[in-house]
């Protein structure tokens, strides 16, 4: 199976799935629990607004997972499907051929040989029906071994195999609904927190944000990890993080916060100046 493409067996995808949902479950949870847990106390912000971010980026990690999942079984249905349509295809010209020829040769084993011409057409009609199934048999051989498939199996696993990649896909595509639902509901959790935040400094939240920020996203990572195990991918989590980035806004957010920090530093040297030019006089 993992050499044609699909990603897990049916007993590993439902392993992953019972995990995937577990994670979700503890996730929804703290998700609900966040908004509930919040002060307006500056830390009591930082954390919140980074344990949700953290949130986010498992959501964004898991919605990577499986996306990467239904391309790989996408492109393995692209390749089987029409296989399987060429397959049948050349199954039936072969029977076909097969009958034909059959019915040919007997006619010829009942044919007076005073029918010489006859005898030569049957005989040049089932030269080249011959030569037509070698060619078939060749090219039928030829799709099943670079398929994986034997002669004995193929009829059976072709459709067998489909079947099972079209309810993985299915199963995932669910996952991803459930997934982007999740999603929704943590960024309007973060929106409800920055309604909250609009009491605090800027600056102070931004910096404090900061401080547990790497903290945060190595809980996130040693989550991942858990669930996934051998199939972690520390560049899937790095993509993860810039789609967070993106979905917070975050450049703009550093941006404006060295916008306040300058002016502020402004406003601090005016009253220095002031000072040493009324010393001067």
């Amino acid at each position: 199976m993992e050499k044609k493409g699909i990603i897990t067996d049916r007993c590993e995808l439902n392993r992953q799935s019972k995990a995937d949902n577990a994670l979700l479950r503890e996730l929804r949870e703290q998700v609900k629990k966040l908004a509930q847990a919040v002060r307006n106390t500056l830390p009591a912000l930082a954390e919140a607004m980074e344990n949700l971010r953290k949130n986010l980026l498992l959501f964004c990690y898991q919605l990577g997972y499986l996306r990467k999942g239904k391309e790989r079984l996408n492109t393995s249905l692209n390749t089987l499907r029409p296989a399987l349509t060429q397959y049948n295809q050349l199954a039936k010209d072969i029977w076909d051929k097969t009958r034909e020829r059959r019915s040919l040769l007997s006619e010829k084993k009942a044919l007076s040989a005073v029918h010489v011409f006859r005898h030569r057409e049957l005989a040049a009609k089932i030269a080249a029906l011959t030569e037509d199934l070698e060619e078939l048999r060749s090219e039928k051989n030829l799709l099943l071994v670079s398929l994986a498939y034997s002669e004995e199996d193929a009829a059976e696993k072709f459709s067998k195999d489909i079947a099972a990649m079209e309810q993985s896909l299915k199963r995932l595509e669910e996952q991803e609904q459930k997934y982007f639902a999740e999603l929704d509901a943590a960024l309007n959790e973060y929106a409800g927190l920055r309604e909250q935040a609009q009491g605090v400094d800027p600056v102070q939240l931004y910096e404090a944000r900061q401080a547990i920020r790497p903290e945060k996203e190595q809980e996130a990572e040693n989550q991942a990890q858990q669930v996934y195990g051998e199939k972690y991918s520390p560049l899937l989590m790095f993509d993860s993080k810039k789609a967070v980035s993106r979905m917070l806004h975050e450049d703009m957010e550093r941006q404006a916060v060295r916008r306040m920090v300058r002016q502020a530093q402004k406003e601090q040297m005016i009253p220095s100046k002031e000072k040493r030019k009324e010393q001067e006089r």
